[in-house]
Formats: structure tokens, C-alpha cells, sequence
């Protein structure tokens, strides 16, 4: 499906900060087919740490201006909208959706596209009557999980017929298989914003009990976040300073994954992670806690093992019940990229968006792509 000029696509965020949402739109827009789609991203708080990626790729970032009261700021995306052009305006999780979809719609642009990236709803009543009204203006609404869409299904109430799921995916050239050399210290790597839906204090009184009973663990800690001082703290707490090392952001995540025994991620709440698929197609298995749309992309048994949140204890059993099978890592880590070679590739991502946006474009506008519409709203 092609139309005659490329559609301007608007993606709405609240920020461009380090994270997997908005690694998700970077991927969206610096792989587009530029025969179909025009990107552009707009924040509605501040551009963020990662802004400087998008405007190195060349993809315009702009900012709606600041204000407290959220009639005004729909207002003012409305006219950004209107001035830009938009033929789609996709939305990013709740606060994206809520202010992106009412200004689509007093802008005039043809097509609203919402995406869930984790399960967050709005729990305020208003919160709820402004999601159900965006919900209804939508053509489309989207999941990152099949756990993803049944919160647009089951909590939000929104229309079934809207609802699809286009898993994430990531850029298998970036990250090689890494079939190992059967002789690497035992180290796992995790790669996660340090904030409390990642839950690290978890991972480290897990990484605690390990090192009792295997003195020469070692954990590698990747990202930050509001809790990085609170990691710290545990880590001194814990007695872990010889064992764990906190790095912060890296450019190169590949290279802190090669030679890892395994990933672990001890989220209390997840999408699909950017950061696990990475690690399974670099060839690594997993331990990961078994919530949100982790288990569809972590097969139990068979890539990698799956644990409750919050559970230290069960954590600690599974890191070392993996270390002291080497065979067995082996062949999981060859099982993971398999698996994100079928099923999480960052092209056919790519490219179910961008049949959406066509399809839906071409169901509810009569306007050629690119043409800014009549304004509608003061």
C-alpha cells in the first residue's frame, strides 16, 4: 500500500529520556521507509537526554510550550500539529495519548494511533473519562505485548476492533551472536533503568545470596535512574562492592554483554524489553521475572528461566541454578537468537506500523498526505 506522497507522521512523547519507550521511537523513525513516512517527534515536557540522537539522525524534535493546565497544553499542540502538517499523530503511553489524541482531532489530522508500552492506565476518574473519549477518537490502538492490549481490552474498555499487537524489535546487525569461548568467569549483565519498576534492590539481595554460595559472581549493573543512590546503598549494605559494578548509561551495551554468563532483569511490570532482546540475540540466556509481556518473548525452560517478582530467594535459585550448567546456558543462548530472529525483528516492527498508518489513512482522510488542514481550533 502506497500513497502518492509520504505521510508526516508525528510521534508524541512526554520526553525524550534514556528509556525503552523512547528507544522504541528512535528505532521507528531512524528505520522508516522515507517513501512512505515523514517522521517527526514532539515532547510534551522537555526534548531529554536522547534528543540529540533523533536531531543527529535527522528528524526534527519540538517542544510544546510549557504550561500547567492541560486544556492549554492540547491547545498549543493542536496549532504545532496543525503548523507540521500531520497526516498521523502516534501516540506514546498515557500522557501522550490523553493530550496527542484531543489535539489531533481539534488539528484536524486525519489519523490518531495510541501505543501501550507497559500497563499503565489513568486511575483518576477525570484520568479515565479523558482515556475513554481518546480511546474512542483512535483508529487505531496498539499493544507492545498481548499483555499490553488486554489492558486496552479489559481495563480501558476500548473497542476491540481497535486493538492490535505489533511486538517490538531490534536491529539484528547490532548485535552479533556471541557464541562464547566455554571458559568465562561466571557474570551476569543487566541492562535496566535504575527506578522502581525495574526493581534492582530485588536483584541485588538476589546477587547477595549468590555470591554466599559462588564467591566469585559477578554482576555488571547498566543504566541509571532516581534510585542509582539507593543501589549504591544497598550494594555498601550488602557487602557487594567486590561483586557488583554500577556503569550507568553505555554506548555500547553489546560489548558489556559479550562474555556474560547470563542476563537478569527483575522488573515488577514490563512491555517487551528492548534491553532482553538484545541480550537473547547477542546469545545469552535469561532470568527474568515472569510479569507483563516478558513471558511472550522468554520461553521457560527453553531460552531462559522465568521467576516471580519480588522474590530474592527464587531469583538467587535460578542465577545459580544457570551458572553451574554450562551446557545448558549454551544451549539457550542459542535458542534466544533463534528466537529473536523470528519473532522480534525491528524491520517487520517497522513495517507493521507503517502498513497501520497507509490502511488507516487511506479509510478516513480525503485530503492528500502532507497538505496542512484548515485550522479548527483558536
Amino acid at each position: 500500500m502506497q500513497t502518492s506522497h509520504p505521510l508526516t507522521v508525528v510521534h508524541v512523547v512526554a520526553a525524550l529520556e534514556v528509556g525503552g519507550l523512547e528507544r522504541v521511537v528512535l528505532d521507528l523513525v531512524t528505520h522508516a521507509d522515507r517513501t512512505r513516512v515523514t517522521p517527526r517527534v514532539v515532547c510534551l515536557e522537555r526534548p531529554g537526554a536522547l534528543a540529540p540522537r533523533f536531531l543527529a539522525a535527522g528528524i526534527p524534535v519540538d517542544c510544546v510550550p510549557r504550561t500547567p493546565r492541560m486544556p492549554r497544553r492540547i491547545l498549543r499542540l493542536a496549532r504545532l500539529l496543525r503548523d507540521i502538517g500531520a497526516d498521523v499523530m502516534h501516540a506514546h503511553n498515557v500522557k501522550a495519548h490523553l493530550h496527542g489524541v484531543l489535539a489531533a482531532r481539534l488539528a484536524g489530522v486525519p489519523v490518531s494511533v495510541s501505543t501501550k508500552h507497559g500497563r499503565n492506565f489513568p486511575t483518576t476518574s477525570l484520568g479515565r473519562a479523558a482515556n475513554r473519549l481518546a480511546c474512542g477518537l483512535c483508529s487505531d490502538l496498539v499493544g507492545v505485548s498481548n499483555d499490553c492490549a488486554a489492558i486496552w481490552r479489559d481495563v480501558e474498555s476500548a473497542d476491540a476492533s481497535k486493538i492490535s499487537v505489533i511486538i517490538n524489535g531490534i536491529d539484528l546487525a547490532a548485535f552479533p551472536h556471541w557464541s562464547g569461548t566455554g571458559d568465562e568467569p561466571a557474570r551476569a549483565v543487566s541492562v535496566a533503568r535504575l527506578s522502581a519498576v525495574k526493581d534492582p534492590l530485588t536483584l541485588l539481595e538476589a546477587t547477595r545470596r549468590v555470591v554466599d554460595r559462588q564467591p566469585g559472581f559477578r554482576l555488571d549493573l547498566v543504566g541509571d535512574g532516581p534510585l542509582r543512590s539507593d543501589v549504591e546503598a544497598s550494594i555498601a549494605r550488602l557487602r557487594l562492592g567486590d561483586a557488583v559494578r554500577v556503569h550507568g548509561n553505555v554506548d555500547d551495551v553489546g560489548a558489556t554483554l559479550r562474555g556474560a554468563s547470563f542476563f537478569v532483569l527483575a522488573s515488577t511490570s514490563e512491555g517487551v524489553s528492548l534491553t532482553l532482546l538484545e541480550a537473547m540475540a547477542t546469545g545469552l540466556p535469561v532470568v527474568a521475572t515472569r510479569v507483563g509481556g516478558t513471558p511472550e518473548v522468554v520461553s521457560h525452560g527453553e531460552t531462559g528461566l522465568l521467576v516471580p517478582p519480588r522474590a530474592p530467594e527464587q531469583l538467587a535459585e535460578a542465577m545459580l541454578w544457570l551458572l553451574r550448567r554450562p551446557d545448558v546456558r549454551r544451549r539457550m543462548g542459542c535458542e534466544s537468537r533463534r528466537r529473536v530472529e523470528d519473532r522480534f525483528n525491528l524491520l517487520r516492527t517497522v513495517d507493521e506500523y507503517e502498513q497501520m498508518y497507509l490502511r488507516a489513512f487511506e479509510a478516513c482522510s480525503g485530503r492528500p498526505p502532507g497538505r496542512a488542514p484548515q485550522p479548527q481550533a483558536a
